[in-house]
């Protein structure tokens, strides 16, 4: 009597309720081919993603209904000879709201975690890609053995992003953007894949929306991509939408404009049904300045 009593008081630790819903999202899709696009077309074209749809793809990933395996989609690009900056943006916008006391362009609301996902990228040659497109997700790794009989990892990984203190093999998080450079100096002609992985799907609705665009800078660098060095966040508008505007169109153009901006959407919305904000569960005093919330 005392087990079942027990039992009925117990804590619930299977964590389904995490655990993504299997819907008519792809989990494994392959996008085809991307046109690396020159850097100055995509200037004099006030950097519009919509008009290049060969050079910046929306889509979307969702759950497997075998949760074991990997999920995400592929895309290829031919070497230019150039630098090629491809860059990827999951939905929606992710920001994090101080707790200090002062400080300029803090957020006074919490973000909704529950419509953001995270996708890793990973570039490579595609002769060395494990994976099948459109059936199975790879990498890019391989094993030689010495003559000892030792195995050794090879990385044919070209998308090495560095974290703190200079650490590599690391990814943004959710809902933020990444992007690699990739020379194909004595390339050209030569077909890459480009590898996003699932790393975490929405809670909200288990489907991942994103946009991937590659770019031919020449000798430059990612940085001719963006325009006064705005946040990667903003370069592809509406990517949880399939590039048409969505539910979260609008905290996506306020984030673009600072966290001001934020925090005039989330208190004109915050009673919406489905609101990207959160009121925080800790406060504290958002001072008298208009400089240490935004404005």
């Amino acid at each position: 009597m005392s087990l079942v009593f027990l039992s009925l008081l117990g804590c619930d630790h299977t964590g389904f309720a995490f655990r993504p819903e299997v819907t008519d999202a792809p989990a494994v899709s392959d996008l085809g081919e991307i046109v690396p696009l020159d850097v100055e077309e995509w200037t004099s074209a006030d950097r519009d993603a919509l008009a290049f749809p060969d050079s910046v793809i929306y889509s979307e990933v969702g759950a497997d209904a075998n949760p074991g395996n990997v999920t995400g989609a592929t895309v290829h690009f031919i070497g230019t000879g150039g630098n090629i900056c491809v860059i990827v943006d999951p939905e929606a916008v992710y920001w994090a709201r101080s707790l200090a006391a002062s400080g300029a362009g803090r957020y006074k609301y919490d973000d909704d975690y529950t419509d953001d996902g995270d996708i890793d990228m990973d570039i490579g040659l595609t002769a060395f890609y494990t994976g099948s497109p459109g059936v199975e997700m790879g990498d890019f790794k391989a094993t030689y053995s010495d003559e000892s009989g030792v195995d050794h990892q090879i990385e044919f990984n070209e998308c090495v992003q560095t974290g703190y203190g200079g650490s590599a093999d690391v990814h943004a998080g959710r809902a933020t953007a990444e992007q690699c450079l990739i020379n194909t100096d004595q390339e050209a002609g030569i077909e890459y894949t480009i590898a996003l992985r699932t790393f975490a799907l929405p809670l909200n609705d288990s489907r991942l929306g994103f946009a991937v665009g590659a770019f031919d800078v020449g000798t430059a660098k990612c940085d001719a991509v963006f325009q006064n060095g705005s946040d990667p966040e903003c370069l592809f508008p509406d990517e949880g939408t399939m590039g048409a505007p969505g539910d979260r169109s609008g905290i996506e153009q306020a984030y673009c404009g600072g966290a001001g901006e934020v925090n005039n959407y989330c208190e004109a919305h915050l009673a919406d049904e489905n609101a990207p904000c959160t009121e925080p569960k800790q406060t504290y005093d958002p001072g008298t300045g208009s400089s240490d919330t935004g404005g």
